[in-house]
């Protein structure tokens, strides 16, 4: 925890004080963007004969963000713009002084675009903080070139060190967009990740199930408890539940509403015909896909935009509370580097 609060500060020299690993804060459609990608993204890094779109590997950490519409979060954009991103931390030559960042970001069928950024965030932020910007065109002028823009920013320009960027960028915790005048929240996005890694996919969070957080009418109760949830390739969402100190459990759920509100089952994480004992640890754990949806109308995608947008929660009934002992809101959440 609080190795996470001092990388954070490295952000935020004015006093960030989270002493958490995570940051609260986005259609799957992962098959869609593959087939994007054999189509467009080839055709982008054959502009440049070392693939690395002007930027040579030597001396450098190179990073990339392959960005299309349908990782944009919260609600994914439907449009046929796609970019690369590729971001590179610079070691001096001799006669330099300091390293810098350079970046390059090369789109496709990208007509309109009034800034690009490096923002702080996993998969499933809707809105991270912006840690460097890299492009801005507030006129809006026409675009004409495939290269969006093209820079350096030296070390010392930045509020922050290059290392502890490089950390975010490794582990998929920053990512890059294009923001156009009519998608103001991002027109196209892609985590940025290193050379050879694959994207983290959307994470959340239920982090501190209570009775306090029972809707309409709070449970008196100790029991506590917490859950996690990763969108997995396969589109399916792995979960866990854990409980502490916690009787006679007969069902778990997520279901969809407000923090103030009590709403449907969406989907069952734990049932039992009999109640549990006394219970401390792992409730339920496993997958879920598309078919295990009980709502009508509600979709993995839809389901996961509830969940990006705070209108899903985690709900544990017992036998003595039957519309739920403990609950907590579903969170996204970016996991720092350690």
């Amino acid at each position: 925890m609080l190795q996470a609060a001092r990388f954070l500060r490295g952000f935020y020299p004015t006093g960030n004080t989270s002493n958490t690993e995570t940051l609260p804060e986005q259609l799957m459609g992962l098959a869609r963007l593959a087939a994007l990608s054999v189509l467009v993204f080839p055709a982008l890094a054959a502009c440049n004969p070392d693939n690395t779109l002007g930027l040579s590997n030597s001396k450098r950490q190179v990073f990339t963000a392959t960005m299309t519409g349908l990782q944009v979060r919260p609600i994914p954009v439907i449009t046929s713009t796609a970019a690369i991103a590729t971001i590179s931390i610079r070691q001096p030559d001799v006669g330099e002084v300091g390293r810098q960042l350079t970046y390059a970001i090369v789109g496709t069928n990208l007509t309109s675009a009034i800034a690009a950024h490096i923002h702080l965030g996993g998969a499933a932020i809707g809105s991270g903080p912006i840690l460097v910007t890299l492009y801005t065109n507030p006129t809006d002028s026409v675009l004409t070139d495939p290269t969006l823009v093209t820079g350096l920013i030296p070390e010392g320009a930045l509020s922050f060190s290059l290392d502890s960027l490089a950390k975010l960028m490794s582990t998929g915790a920053a990512y890059v967009d294009i923001h156009a005048t009519g998608n103001l929240a991002g027109l196209v996005r892609g985590q940025l990740i290193g050379e050879g890694g694959e994207p983290p996919l959307d994470r959340f969070d239920a982090p501190a199930l209570s009775g306090g957080n029972e809707r309409p009418t709070p449970v008196e109760t100790s029991a506590t408890g917490s859950a996690t949830f990763e969108l997995q390739s396969d589109s399916t969402i792995k979960f866990n539940v854990n409980v502490d100190g916690i009787t006679g459990v007969t069902m778990a759920h997520i279901q969809t509403a407000v923090a103030d509100s009590a709403g449907p089952v969406v989907v069952t994480l734990f049932t039992s015909d009999t109640p549990s004992g006394a219970l401390t640890g792992t409730l339920a754990s496993g997958s879920f896909d598309a078919s295990k949806i009980e709502l009508p109308g509600v979709s993995m995608d839809s389901l996961l935009v509830l969940m990006r947008t705070g209108r899903a929660y985690v709900n544990v009934h017992t036998e003595a509370n039957p519309d739920g002992e403990i609950r907590a809101q579903i969170e996204p959440v970016t996991t720092l580097p350690k």
